[in-house]
């Protein structure tokens, strides 16, 4: 997933737009796009600023980098999205797999930052 895709998410559950965003394994690829027409509008989520605040050179340098595996978190309702293969998997809790999500976890808890998993409340995989 790219970092610029990530504004257009909104949780499929509560519908709230502000998302947290960790990227856990991340990949450089090479891609031909105007930086100027894919740059976020509102928020960057790689430097955690106002999207307005974000010099042209730094979303030059975004453009080309691909969450391979991370966690989308809702701030609104807790619930947490694991982005597998490059993949949001944003389902409903009615379609996940909870042994995919448990085995997510198993493999990357001790790498998501403790402010983030605090949120982490649907569904209640750790403590």
């Amino acid at each position: 997933m790219r970092y610029y895709f990530f504004e257009l998410l909104a949780c499929p559950v509560c519908k709230n737009p502000n998302l947290l965003l960790h990227s856990i394994v991340e990949e450089e690829r090479e891609v031909k796009v105007d930086v100027a027409k894919v740059r976020c509008r509102r928020w960057c989520s790689l430097y955690w600023r106002n999207a307005d605040e974000t010099p042209l050179e730094l979303c030059q340098k975004c453009v080309h980098r691909d969450i391979v595996e991370g966690v989308i978190v809702c701030t609104n309702c807790g619930r947490w999205y694991p982005i597998i293969s490059s993949i949001p998997v944003m389902m409903n809790d009615k379609y996940r797999n909870p042994k995919e999500d448990m085995e997510f976890m198993r493999r990357n808890a001790s790498r998501i930052p403790e402010h983030i998993r605090r949120e982490m409340r649907i569904p209640r995989m750790i403590e």
